[in-house]
């Protein structure tokens, strides 16, 4: 089947792909800038320098999320004197990612063509590429297989309600994909079975480790430091309300609940941190105080010199968010209701108690969450209303439900180790 698949993709798909990558250009800029950062791949890694003693890894990122996960794989190849190619598909990943040494290089995944993944593997001579959790192609895969280049997939997640697993023919070219990889290290157990029952035919060794996201934001939450954000006496002796990442959605549920409750709880201090602080939206986010939540009185960050006792903060920059929660006492994590959950372990690595919508889902920690007692799920407002103020008014429940949090993170330290260990011990 592998010879059958690299003729339709290389024949059929491919140049299918390429077409709709371009034409989809023309409206995206992040599509564009992806096709202008490619150009300059050749050029680039012709001018590299490696140290001659030291094997060479690619580990490859989808964006920038999968990106913050490799961070501890990449810390641990380091360590050992391997040199790191970090590679993106995205130009978020690409332009966003900040490299966590000098000696690591980032590039672009050239375009899915036998004569561009030439080239790249031939210039930068890998003898090792891990892949994070997703993002396979075909023809790179191809090659580095005809290179006798190792492959292997960490963070492995299996998807059950992905419907290309489920298409007969889909499922067949999935297959003859992951049947390259020469070792998978997955999240759980159940990722481990259901790949272990897809990839029997092939001697795909499938292990389960962990997940390396929760050792990246342990790891991270180290460095935050609150005396940038705040002087303490604004937030001392209160019971700080973080919602972070919230949308128009999330505030129309959030909002009027916190405004009814704050008139019977003085020590109530909210914190709100849009997804996006642009002008526009902190303007109406005030009007709204102003004409609906007469029991909130705000101000905005950029202002807080002069604080006088407001209840209702609202955060106009970017940057402060994952600090912030390192004081809170309960937090809400927004975008479930519209785009898509954001970053629910951020303040769950604060042992806060963590509610969310996950209406739409791009994400598991919100199972994991859920699944160890930490996590609150949110559906309306009534519901909002009644496990908020329970949480306000029951300490005890409050921290007990905030300490599950701690489960979450102890029992996945030390899985980038186990991993470069694994690969590297064979």
């Amino acid at each position: 089947m592998l010879k059958f698949w690299f003729v339709i993709y290389n024949v059929i798909l491919l140049p299918l792909l390429w077409l709709a990558f371009r034409g989809f250009s023309i409206f995206n800029s992040k599509a564009r800038a992806g096709f202008r950062g490619r150009r300059h791949i050749p050029g680039e890694i012709k001018n590299w320098n490696f140290n001659p003693d030291s094997k060479r890894v690619i580990i490859h990122s989808s964006s920038l999320g999968e990106f913050q996960q490799s961070i501890p794989l990449i810390d641990e190849l380091v360590k050992r004197n391997y040199s790191v190619v970090s590679t993106f598909f995205s130009p978020s990943g690409f332009n966003n990612s900040k490299l966590p040494y000098p000696s690591v290089k980032k590039s672009y995944l050239p375009f899915d063509s036998i004569p561009r993944v030439t080239v790249f593997l031939d210039t930068i001579k890998p003898d090792l590429i891990i892949l994070m959790r997703y993002d396979l192609w075909f023809n790179f895969l191809y090659a580095a297989k005809k290179r006798n280049i190792r492959l292997i997939i960490a963070n492995a997640r299996f998807n059950e309600k992905d419907v290309f697993w489920k298409l007969p023919v889909i499922r067949s070219f999935k297959k003859t994909m992951y049947g390259m990889i020469d070792k998978m290290f997955t999240i759980d157990e159940a990722d481990q079975q259901n790949y272990t029952e897809i990839m029997e035919e092939f001697g795909t060794e499938i292990i389960k480790t962990g997940d390396s996201k929760f050792e990246r934001v342990y790891e991270a939450s180290k460095t935050f430091n609150i005396q940038e954000v705040f002087d303490k006496k604004i937030y001392e002796n209160k019971k700080v309300f973080i919602m972070g990442s919230s949308w128009k959605e999330d505030e129309e549920i959030i909002l009027p609940v916190i405004d009814r409750i704050s008139e019977y709880e003085p020590e109530l201090l909210t914190i709100l941190v849009p997804h996006e602080p642009k002008e526009t939206k902190i303007k109406l986010i005030e009007r709204n105080t102003e004409e609906k939540y007469l029991n909130l009185k705000s101000i905005r960050y950029s202002d807080i010199g002069n604080y006088n006792g407001e209840n209702f903060i609202i955060i106009d920059c970017i940057g402060k968010l994952a600090s912030l929660y390192s004081i809170g006492y309960v937090a809400y994590v927004g975008g479930g209701f519209k785009s898509g959950l954001h970053n629910v372990l951020e303040p769950a690595i604060f042992n806060l108690p963590v509610l969310f919508s996950n209406e739409v889902k791009n994400s598991d920690e919100d199972e994991i969450l859920l699944k160890n007692g930490c996590g609150i799920l949110v559906q309306n407002r009534n519901g909002f209303y009644r496990d908020f103020r329970r949480l306000l008014s029951d300490r005890a429940w409050r921290d007990e439900t905030g300490s599950k949090c701690r489960l979450v993170f102890e029992s996945t330290l030390g899985t980038s180790q186990k991993i470069i260990q694994n690969i590297l011990d064979k």
